[in-house]
């Protein structure tokens, strides 16, 4: 075994080739924090390797065409370059189009990618000096770049999963300094937001309703990881008084994680639905993981908790005896009545313990109410008085594509892309039932809902056959599953199919008229196999 002058050239191809490879396989991991099993799930990399395949059929058969010739060393030379900037200009080509989720270049991105890039030069080189050894034909060696494009996705996961270890060791130390840094201030009030649904919602609530008091730090938009919440507890401050984290979980053991980080004297639990059943594997295993957040013994600690879990049992025993019931129940001791929504709003009456008063809010549907009530229970805990409440409620702002209303050349567009679970998606359809005018939907399904998927998205069809007059449905199986409700309850209206939201946009202008009412419903990832 030994490397030849020269041979730097395949190690240079196989690096720069590694890296534009690695893109798509990435971007499918990152969806899912970096696990290498989103690779094999991915759409984008199953059609990536199809065209590898394709690219090794034509220029493979180019170089055994080739073998007859005299200078075919010289040949062998240029199909092997023009293999490598074809392979690479294809994943320029195939990154090019808009994402709706678009790849981040984080430095663990920038890392993987790299890494990978290494590995690849250095299997290339290794097998390069193997041929050395033992083949005396320098043509042989060429070909040595169809084997890496063809082992590639091996190659990437092993690298993957090799960086991910290290990539752990250095997360776990961000997340000690975050706890380090948020149990400094023994006055500081941290205030964790759980559920699967309106998390978002509730915690832009509350930061707003305390903020007429205090000095409020809270996660931005959806950070609800460990790295999230790590990332914003480095621009805590002493002139902070309160933290507020969003805590998301997918899978069995992620609250426990978060609450170990924030350790929150304070909770807020807005409700357990199926959504992520498909990676928790059971509606008990959601529940025993969201029920975490009620593990606070500080003193004078409350869990402010949705009633709807009023007779889940370890709601009911109240272990500590700080839950604080609130939502629509009148018993609830904050609670909501006399709704009244409209799609410019909602006025309503909030009763704190006996004492009503009137708010009104930009913000669509009774679900936003409801978070609304919970944000108030907690804020009313720290001596927010009810008027000023209902100041802040009066002045919140819709949260981006969670049925953000948007206006548009005559037509309103629902913005609703967020949400991907039946609760979400019940509302986004009363909401949407709202509004006068022709009511079009674009979705693709719920995703991640373990076996209940089918049947979920079937359910989905039936719904949208009571409020829809035009339904685009996009996707294979899930959407599949949606027109099959849709037929199920007789829908009298206009389905049409596509194969992605590209192709749906592009038929907007053969769909919407003037006065049209447009909701954009459960935006999927291109990650998702469908």
């Amino acid at each position: 075994m030994y490397l030849a002058r020269g041979d730097w050239y395949f190690m240079v191809c196989a690096l720069v080739m590694g890296v534009f490879m690695a893109v798509p396989y990435i971007y499918a991991a990152q969806q899912d924090n970096y696990r290498v099993a989103e690779v094999w799930k991915s759409r984008r990399v199953h059609g990536a390797y199809l065209t590898d395949l394709l690219c090794i059929l034509v220029f493979g058969g180019a170089w055994a065409g080739c073998w007859f010739i005299s200078s075919r060393i010289f040949w062998g030379f240029l199909i092997s370059l023009f293999f490598c900037i074809a392979e690479v200009a294809l994943y320029v080509v195939e990154d090019a189009p808009k994402k709706k989720k678009p790849l981040r270049y984080t430095k663990r991105t920038v890392r993987a990618l790299i890494a990978t890039g290494l590995v690849s030069a250095a299997a290339v080189t290794a097998a390069i000096a193997l041929i050395n050894g033992n083949v005396e034909d320098e043509y042989l060696r060429y070909p040595v770049f169809f084997g890496l494009s063809l082992v590639f996705p091996l190659i990437f996961s092993v690298t993957l999963a090799v960086v991910n270890v290290f990539e752990r060791m250095n997360n776990r130390r961000y997340e000690r300094r975050a706890r380090r840094t948020l149990s400094a201030s023994r006055d500081l009030i941290r205030i964790g937001i759980t559920g699967s649904y309106g998390k978002t919602s509730v915690k832009n609530a509350l930061a707003a309703m305390l903020s007429v008091r205090f000095n409020v730090l809270a996660t931005p938009e959806s950070y609800n990881t460990p790295m999230g919440i790590a990332k914003t507890a480095r621009e805590l401050t002493e002139a902070h008084d309160v933290f507020i984290a969003e805590m998301g979980a997918r899978r069995k053991g992620d609250i426990g994680r978060l609450m170990r980080i924030v350790r929150p004297s304070h909770t807020v639990l807005t409700g357990v639905n199926d959504q992520h059943l498909g990676t928790f594997g059971s509606r008990e295993a959601i529940m025993r993981e969201k029920l975490k957040a009620l593990d606070v013994r500080a003193e004078d600690g409350a869990c402010v908790v949705n009633d709807r879990l009023a007779d889940v049992p370890r709601v009911a025993e109240d272990k500590y005896g700080n839950i604080v019931l609130a939502g629509g129940d009148a018993r609830s001791r904050v609670h909501y009545s006399d709704v009244a929504v409209c799609a410019d709003g909602s006025v309503f009456t909030l009763w704190f313990y006996g004492t009503p008063i009137e708010c009104t809010t930009r913000l669509l549907g009774v679900h936003n109410v409801e978070n609304i009530t919970l944000a108030a229970a907690m804020a009313f805990r720290f001596g927010i008085s009810p008027e000023e409440i209902r100041d802040a409620v009066a002045e919140l702002p819709p949260v981006p594509h969670r049925l953000q209303l948007i206006e548009g050349n005559g037509i309103r567009i629902i913005d609703d892309t967020f949400n991907s679970n039946p609760d979400g998606a019940r509302r986004a359809l009363e909401v949407l039932g709202l509004f006068s005018g022709r009511k079009v939907v674009v979705t693709p399904g719920m995703v991640e809902l373990g076996g209940a998927e089918q049947a979920e998205n079937v359910g989905l069809g039936r719904m949208l056959a009571d409020v829809a007059d035009v339904v685009m449905l996009i996707g294979g199986k899930r959407a599949r599953a949606v027109e099959t409700g849709l037929k199920d309850a007789r829908f009298t209206g206009e389905t049409r199919k596509y194969d992605s939201l590209r192709d749906a946009e592009e038929d907007f202008k053969n769909v919407l008229h003037v006065g049209d009412v447009l909701l954009l419903l459960n935006d999927l990832p291109d990650c998702y196999d469908d």
